[in-house]
């Protein structure tokens, strides 16, 4: 019930926000109301947890998500009518994912924990705030105590509380479903953007097996199965991605909304989503400067930093310190520049890491180069933006590690911040095996082309 209610709310947004062309996809649109939902529950139960708490606040939130569905469900009535013919193939991969679903949620309930971060970081604040209501108190950010990582953004726990309030007790067990939710939203959302950008059913197969080849994104900390907030994260990104390719290909304000309401999660499920907004930033700039369409990144990228400075002016009045990276000043990033030589190793031999990658990382920078040789901006653009660039980005973080030695750092946090950007690294692959394979079937790219050439009717002078 719980989920159902937030999947309710993110359809509700989906259907009021959405373009009509993307209301048509079914895996699009489930696959972005699973992620909007979730981030919905969660940042709504944040902001009202200090004013009301207990049942009054899971009924105003019920509320909030059955009124979105209801003021979206008459155009959800109309285009249900347009959707997609399933052909013989879609068999064929609808099997793949209610396998892949399966298997996932088996390892997420019977063979998984929660691990330490699952348990100590992202659990125990969903127990502090089980235990005040519903709501996490703020107390937790003002004593000084630091029992949890109190600057880490609360997306997860207050996910898992909304699951215990229903529940009515706490069930560690119920609350790892999480992981197959969000697993099946990126799924679906990783079909939808191949069907969108290749128009090939083929290809939605071949990415659906990349991501259950991936023993990072399976198995481990940071995984679906692992209760860590990594793997959030990058669904979350990926569905942000999907929509900003969407606003690329069409330009309309509608799909850059929706981008904004999908990235403004980005910075309330880790702190690491600030190098998501910057990657979404840089992948929908060149087209808003190209066009001075400010309209559209004001739509896509306030509701985000909103939500961070928000977050973070909460973390700075309280006087919450973060304990694993220095101050980011410039006189700390001159005292950490003999780290780059090591650093540049160690990032080297994780993305060699077959056990944790298989051949993910050295297929992403083969299928990038190709994508780039063809020449074709809007295919290769934000894929390897956001694919290949958090590579660079993640472990110039580590020059501003606080733990001596850094190495720990770095050997421990890397291979989860490698997951946030896989998703995207998958699609990009895809798409890559896709054209090489003469998969591409871009109908919709070739029809948008004739429509634009047609000149508007211009109406005659009297």
């Amino acid at each position: 019930m719980a989920l159902l209610i937030a999947f309710a709310g993110g359809a509700g947004v989906v259907l009021l926000l959405a373009p009509s062309r993307w209301r048509e996809s079914p895996s699009g649109f489930t696959g972005t109301a699973l992620v909007v939902g979730a981030g919905i529950i969660s940042l709504l139960s944040f902001c009202l947890g200090f004013v009301i708490q207990g049942s009054l606040l899971r009924w105003i939130i019920t509320a909030a998500c059955v009124t979105l569905f209801a003021f979206g469900r008459v155009r959800y009535v109309e285009q249900i009518r347009k959707a997609e013919k399933p052909r013989l193939n879609a068999l064929l991969l609808g099997i793949l994912v209610m396998g892949q679903l399966w298997f996932v949620t088996w390892l997420s309930l019977y063979k998984s924990g929660l691990g330490w971060d699952g348990l100590f970081n992202w659990e125990a604040k969903a127990l502090i705030a089980f235990r005040h209501n519903g709501a996490i108190p703020l107390q937790l950010y003002t004593s000084g105590y630091e029992i949890t990582h109190a600057a880490y953004p609360v997306f997860l726990p207050l996910l898992q509380v909304w699951i215990y309030e229903w529940l009515g007790h706490i069930n560690q067990s119920t609350i790892k479903l999480i992981g197959p939710y969000l697993y099946l939203a990126a799924v679906l959302l990783l079909i939808s953007s191949t069907r969108s950008i290749v128009n090939s059913l083929w290809v939605a197969i071949i990415a659906v097996l990349l991501f259950g080849l991936v023993p990072a994104c399976i198995l481990g900390e940071g995984s679906v199965s692992s209760g860590y907030a990594d793997f959030p994260l990058a669904v979350v990104w990926l569905c942000a991605l999907v929509q900003s390719i969407e606003y690329l290909r069409t330009g309309t304000l509608s799909a850059a909304r929706l981008t904004g309401a999908s990235a403004m999660f980005l910075p309330f499920v880790k702190n690491d989503g600030l190098i998501a907004l910057l990657c979404l930033g840089m992948t929908i700039m060149p087209k808003v400067v190209r066009e001075r369409n400010w309209k559209a990144v004001a739509w896509i990228m306030t509701p985000s930093f909103g939500v961070w400075f928000g977050w973070h002016l909460l973390i700075k009045l309280s006087h919450v310190k973060e304990g694993d990276l220095l101050p980011f000043t410039l006189a700390n990033l001159l005292a950490h520049l003999n780290r780059t030589g090591n650093l540049v190793h160690l990032t080297t031999q994780e993305l060699f890491m077959w056990n944790h990658w298989g051949i993910l990382w050295p297929a992403t920078l083969v299928g990038g180069a190709f994508l780039v040789s063809r020449k074709r901006t809007d295919t290769w653009y934000p894929l390897v933006v956001n694919a290949l660039l958090p590579l660079l980005l993640y472990p110039c973080v580590f020059l501003f590690s606080a733990w001596l030695p850094y190495e720990q750092h770095v050997k421990a946090a890397l291979p989860r911040l490698f997951i946030h950007n896989a998703p995207a690294a998958i699609l990009l692959v895809s798409i890559a095996c896709g054209i090489l394979l003469g998969f591409e079937t871009d109908e919709n790219v070739r029809n948008r082309t004739v429509e634009a050439r047609i000149p508007e009717p211009r109406t005659l002078p009297v």
